[in-house]
């Protein structure tokens, strides 16, 4: 089902069209994070400003006391800020987020969490729904070195080459599917099969809590999308 425009919760693009996903446990998992991740935000920051507010004692012992406390406060609004903008940021690459200063208005709003209902571009719904039509005529590969909001925009953009209409741009868009296709060999031959439904039909036998370990052997699987899998091309956009 089309949704509105707008921004991606998985790989954060801002899209023309999003497709509506009423329920997914791991993106309902991450929902819930992001509302703990906020009220422990919150809490470490009002910790740290009652703390500055409060007459530093003049006695030594109970100065230093003091000082000790307000500075574990403070590491600890250090690593909720680094854990809530990582999580903000989460198609960054962690390690390129090392920065504890206040989260921006940016920041803040990407933090806040989004769905159910989930609205993801058609790529996302796709990697969430592996037994759908769009999966259906696409490939699982290995790319463990690539993130996955990187591997979706490899895959887009590729797709947007090959829908245009100069030649140049068409062949440049197939050599890079091509390349991303190429690992699906890796994957054939870690999981014997490369093909989506086949993987949905693994996660489909546990239940939704329980899938966490199957999930972990998949990292560094993903889903790349063919043309054919777009009856409407203008989904790509």
């Amino acid at each position: 089902m089309l949704s509105t425009p707008g921004r991606c919760p998985c790989c954060r693009r801002t899209v023309t069209h999003r497709f509506i996903l009423e329920d997914s446990w791991p993106l309902q998992q991450m929902a819930d994070t992001c509302r703990d991740t906020v009220v422990l935000l919150e809490k470490n920051l009002t910790r740290v400003m009652r703390l500055k507010k409060h007459p530093v004692p003049e006695n030594a012992d109970e100065k230093k006391k003091h000082t000790r406390t307000l500075q574990d406060a403070e590491r600890s609004l250090a690593q909720a800020r680094l854990s809530a903008r990582r999580l903000a940021l989460r198609h960054v690459e962690k390690s390129q987020i090392v920065t504890t200063d206040a989260l921006s208005e940016n920041e803040s709003e990407l933090l806040q969490p989004e769905g159910p209902p989930f609205h993801l571009c058609v790529f996302c719904h796709a990697w969430h729904c592996l037994n759908g039509y769009a999966a259906a005529q696409g490939v699982m590969v290995w790319l463990p070195d690539l993130h996955p909001a990187s591997v979706v925009a490899l895959n887009a953009r590729a797709l947007k080459e090959i829908f245009s209409d100069e030649r140049k741009r068409v062949r440049q868009g197939r050599a890079v599917l091509n390349a991303l296709v190429q690992n699906r060999l890796a994957v054939e031959e870690k999981f014997r099969t490369w093909r989506p439904a086949d993987f949905a039909d693994a996660l489909r036998r546990w239940p939704p809590a329980q899938r966490k370990t199957l999930r972990e052997k998949m990292d560094g699987v993903a889903l790349i999308l063919l043309p054919d899998s777009f009856p409407d091309r203008e989904f790509v956009w």
